[in-house]
């Protein structure tokens, strides 16, 4: 096949433009790196270069970029309720997580309230329980209530072993009570122990 002369030649690639660009920079003799930390051209180089930042004003554009960033990540992943996001991460194949959030809450604002531990544990389940008497709730709730204080994880523990690991779902309602109750007292030995 015969080429046509007449045709223009065609732009350059995007990846053949950056490789044009960057042997440019390193064939530049004009600005070139210093490469020798201790050589005589350093301070002219990074004083010149120190120059041009102040004139693009970059502290305040990169201000501006880091508040965007901060604010998409904080979408993304919300960090302001450490004790939520420590329940979310342990519980989250075991509860469900609008569940997780609510105990994470209640668990924050029973241990400002400066209840009884067996009072607080009930009330950061007896919404997701409503089905269960108050009573009822605090009997299941003393055994983790009465733990001695070194024992405490290990109650949480036996508590949460005695739960199948099985969908929430799928749980019987003794399940689930005895369930939401070790996640509320892992919360509240989670804000003790911060506070």
């Amino acid at each position: 096949m015969v080429k046509d002369s007449s045709q223009q030649p065609t732009s350059p690639s995007a990846q053949t433009q950056a490789e044009l660009e960057m042997l440019h920079t390193v064939l530049d003799t004009q600005r070139s790196y210093p490469w020798n930390p201790y050589g005589i051209e350093v301070e002219p180089y990074f004083s010149e270069i120190e120059a041009e930042s102040q004139q693009l004003n970059l502290e305040t554009a990169g201000g501006i970029g880091w508040q965007r960033l901060s604010s998409t990540l904080n979408q993304l992943w919300p960090t302001s309720n450490t004790l939520e996001a420590d329940l979310l991460q342990r519980f989250c194949d075991r509860a469900p997580q609008s569940y997780l959030q609510q105990i994470a809450q209640r668990a924050q604002q029973a241990v400002q309230a400066n209840q009884s531990l067996l009072n607080q544990l009930v009330y950061c389940v007896e919404d997701i329980l409503a089905a269960w008497d108050q009573a009822d709730l605090q009997v299941m709730a003393r055994p983790l209530a009465l733990a001695m204080r070194d024992g405490q994880g290990e109650a949480v523990e036996v508590a949460l072993r005695s739960v199948r690991p099985e969908n929430w779902q799928a749980l019987s309602g003794m399940e689930q009570a005895r369930l939401t109750l070790a996640i509320a007292r892992y919360a509240i030995a989670q804000l003790d122990s911060a506070g």
